[in-house]
């Protein structure tokens, strides 16, 4: 019930704040302009992000005054300057040089007040918590700026968060969280379903305003917050292994998969990987279809049909993981780079923020 509750006021709560963001954002200059780059034809408010992120914090801080993320709450404080770091890129445009040091330093802070958990390959079990520790840091400054990369369409960021969401809660749910949606096997709240649920209703109430054609962008603040708030719902889940690594990386497939072939061609070929661009593949197939819409429902039957389904195997046996993820992710980054991911030059959009 308290779930429901939460859910709904979440996704009415940003429905109603973004609505108040569009009239406002101008007065700040919080307005994407349209370059040569851009997927968009017309001014578009910025900072939605914010108000897309305000139920998650005020959920983080009804936990945190319960006594639910008291160990972890460092994190959490962590993921709230990653929003005031990407409204500051939103409205000055910060370098890499600015933003890259202190989402490290951000992401450490975050790692080490919610720890880290072994990866099961299957042949072995990577344990070693210095190791893990980098990787886990790493992986999560790659998510945040991931997220901001595939940004550049209406409604992709928000349809990503809602699967991605919606997928932990279901894994949960079906796998080590048994009986009450709510609680665990000691009886206190399972605080990644709870923030989870709460990320999936925020990202459905941002889409009734982003869905093509959007009124509004999120900005570097919501896309940055998407990619950190879903990090440290992957690492909480990995300190207390109720998700494996291998299912959250088929639940986040198609996002890896088209910047990692992006990434990889344009830096085989000499460009500057930071740049702008509108080589990744998603933007190549809008194009093609002269559509958002069209291609955020393919990325939304695919996750469904096609990365889930898989993710759950992954739950149900972690031993055989690597080979689902596998199978889940090979057919993705192939057809990544058969679309022309970080080659096909045609067109020239900027990520849409």
């Amino acid at each position: 019930m308290l779930l429901s509750i939460l859910s709904l006021a979440s996704f009415a709560l940003v429905a109603v704040l973004v609505a108040g963001v569009i009239k406002l954002a101008p007065l700040f200059g919080l307005v994407d302009l349209p370059v040569a780059r851009s997927a968009h034809t017309h001014p578009k408010p910025l900072g939605g992000g914010v108000a897309l992120a305000a139920p998650y914090f005020l959920c983080v801080s009804w936990l945190a005054m319960n006594g639910h993320v008291s160990g972890s709450l460092a994190a959490y404080v962590a993921c709230l300057l990653i929003v005031f770091l990407g409204f500051g890129d939103d409205l000055w445009q910060l370098t890499s040089r600015v933003r890259l040091p202190i989402q490290f330093l951000l992401g450490a802070v975050a790692v080490r007040a919610i720890g880290v958990g072994s990866v099961d390959f299957g042949w072995f079990t990577l344990s070693q918590p210095l190791l893990l520790t980098l990787l886990a840091v790493v992986s999560l400054v790659w998510l945040l700026n991931l997220t901001n990369f595939m940004d550049g369409i209406d409604g992709i960021a928000g349809a990503q968060l809602v699967f991605t969401s919606v997928g932990c809660v279901l894994l949960l749910s079906t796998g080590t969280a048994p009986g009450d949606e709510l609680l665990v096997e000691a009886g206190e709240f399972d605080v990644v379903i709870i923030l989870a649920a709460v990320l999936a209703a925020s990202g459905a109430g941002f889409l009734l305003w982003n869905w093509s054609p959007a009124s509004i962008f999120m900005g570097d603040a919501g896309s940055g917050f998407i990619g950190f708030a879903i990090g440290l719902l992957a690492l909480e889940s990995l300190a207390s292994e109720k998700i494996s690594v291998w299912s959250w990386l088929l639940l986040l497939g198609v996002f890896i998969a088209d910047t990692a072939v992006t990434l990889v061609n344009r830096v085989a070929r000499g460009e500057k990987w930071y740049e702008g661009h509108s080589q990744h593949a998603y933007q190549i197939l809008s194009r093609r279809l002269q559509s958002h819409s069209r291609v955020v429902w393919i990325l939304v039957i695919i996750d469904v049909l096609w990365l889930f389904p898989l993710a759950w195997l992954a739950g149900i046996l972690p031993h055989y993981g690597v080979l689902f993820a596998t199978i889940g992710l090979l057919p993705l980054f192939a057809a990544s780079h058969l679309l022309g991911a970080g080659i096909d030059n045609a067109g020239g959009a900027e990520t849409a923020k």
